[in-house]
């Protein structure tokens, strides 16, 4: 199954969904969830290398720390135009205007104007990121963290983030909506005579990574009247994976004449990687590498940290492997629904316009047009946090997050988070976290773990869960959600 399929076959998935990050990779771990993702200067251990390796450097991270095994995931899903309140307002009996016919409900017009008017002009955009946590060993998304020579302190981890973003027309929607209407009819109504049903937008990833961090505490002597502590670290990434873009469409849509539609509609794709369900195969389409950087410290009285993380400063990542740019078309003229029900044309290929591009005999409604490698990077990230101890088990964080460019779900829209993480007991922590700015704009979160427990040198954890809201505060009026949950954790330390 080509990665293109792959594209189409998850927006599709997505178009259903009332409710579906600005994550990088290992960046939906509960605990970081739970605080609205402000975890730059609270992370510790093998994770810190994807958050700012220079954690890895301070007295707080074990000197050696080994995530043996874990069991969880995380899934992020948004949309920009439907909440949980649309579903409730329009699709439910608590909705006065809805029609009862049977046991089956029908709302009425201006209730589907109303949902219309909720997608933007530039269409319904969607995004989905998945991040499994199962593993032994060198767990997805965790790992170990050892000490080197000379003062070193170095961790390895793996990451694996699988995600797509895409963005259908507006027009696609008022056609499930109010059905077909004549372009005569949508004149009259002040309308653009036909639909938008060619502009289309979206990419689908799954990339994973090996990341080695080292760190190295380094207080200048300047620093010591105000700092206890501080440190600089780095993380070479070794990273593959599979890719697919639209990376244009267009056409002249759809026009209803009463002589008959005419249907117009392409777009240019690419891909890298291939996935054979049948064999259980996957094919990386792309390899690369990059470098973060960081700095971290602690305050002289240790209440407070602050760490600074550059991530994917350096980054390089070629797609050269089962490449391919394919045209996808539709074409059709004096399309009547009395040729459809015709017995002897009966299949939809011999009503469109499309011809026979390979030769095979059958009508193609695409034909591959390229196999030229192509380039596609991480986006440059800056994150800076910091970690106040405010009370006996209460920690405030905060977080700003700035990516250089966009792509693999992130926005160049600065976010701002803060959270809070209170320990009724030690093995009881809650939290609680607010953000702002970035690509879902607003965002609200919660969560608690159980754990950890430490036994001798064994250290487990029964649950870490955490629930987020995307594209509000609250959970009624949010247009996605998240949720990252930590079934088991087991740490040798």
């Amino acid at each position: 199954m080509k990665i293109l399929k792959l594209i189409a076959c998850a927006l599709l998935f997505v178009g259903t969904l009332a409710d579906l990050s600005d994550a990088t990779m290992g960046g939906t771990d509960p605990r970081a969830m739970g605080l609205a993702q402000s975890y730059t200067a609270l992370v510790r251990g093998p994770e810190s290398v994807f958050w700012n390796p220079a954690n890895l450097g301070l007295s707080g991270s074990r000197k050696f720390s080994w995530q043996v095994l874990s069991v969880g995931a995380s899934l992020v899903t948004e949309n920009n135009s439907f909440s949980v309140t649309t579903y409730n307002d329009y699709f439910t009996e608590s909705n006065d205007s809805v029609s009862p016919r049977g046991t089956a409900y029908y709302i009425n017009a201006e209730d589907k104007q109303d949902l219309l008017d909720d997608i933007p002009a530039e269409g319904m955009k969607m995004n989905v990121e998945l991040e499994p946590v199962l593993a032994a060993g060198l767990p997805i998304n965790g790992g170990i963290a050892f000490p080197l020579p000379g003062g070193l302190q170095s961790a390895l981890a793996l990451g694996l983030t699988v995600g797509l973003e895409g963005e259908m027309p507006k027009d696609m929607f008022e056609l499930l909506l109010f059905g077909n209407q004549f372009a005569a009819d949508r004149l009259a109504a002040g309308k653009e005579e036909g639909y938008d049903i060619s502009e289309w937008n979206g990419s689908a990833w799954a990339i994973t990574s090996l990341n080695w961090g080292i760190a190295k505490p380094w207080l200048p002597q300047g620093l010591k009247s105000y700092l206890s502590e501080m440190a600089l670290g780095g993380t070479l990434k070794f990273t593959g994976g599979l890719y697919g873009e639209i990376l244009e469409s267009g056409g002249e849509g759809m026009v209803t004449r009463i002589d008959g539609a005419v249907v117009d509609a392409y777009a240019i794709t690419q891909s890298a990687g291939d996935i054979d369900i049948d064999s259980e195969k996957v094919e990386f389409g792309g390899s690369g590498f990059g470098l973060d950087l960081g700095v971290a410290g602690v305050t002289k009285n240790g209440k407070t940290t602050f760490s600074i993380g550059l991530l994917n400063l350096l980054d390089s990542f070629s797609w050269s492997t089962k490449v391919r740019q394919d045209s996808i078309f539709a074409t059709a003229t004096n399309l009547r629904v009395t040729r459809f029900i015709d017995p002897d044309q009966q299949d939809i290929e011999n009503v469109l316009d499309n011809e026979d591009v390979d030769g095979d005999g059958d009508i193609d409604f695409h034909k591959k047009i390229g196999e030229d490698n192509f380039s596609r990077s991480l986006p440059a990230v800056l994150r800076v946090g910091l970690a106040h101890e405010l009370m006996n088990r209460m920690t405030v964080v905060g977080n700003y997050d700035q990516a250089f460019s966009e792509g693999f779900g992130l926005s160049t829209t600065p976010r701002l988070s803060a959270g809070v993480e209170y320990r009724l007991v030690n093995w009881f922590p809650m939290r609680f976290g607010l953000s702002a700015g970035g690509r879902w704009s607003s965002s609200s979160a919660i969560g608690f773990a159980l754990g950890p427990f430490t036994m001798s040198r064994l250290q487990f954890r029964l649950l870490d869960l955490a629930l987020v809201t995307r594209g509000g505060f609250f959970p009624g009026i949010a247009k996605g959600t998240a949720v990252s949950v930590q079934f088991f954790r087991l740490d040798l330390i």
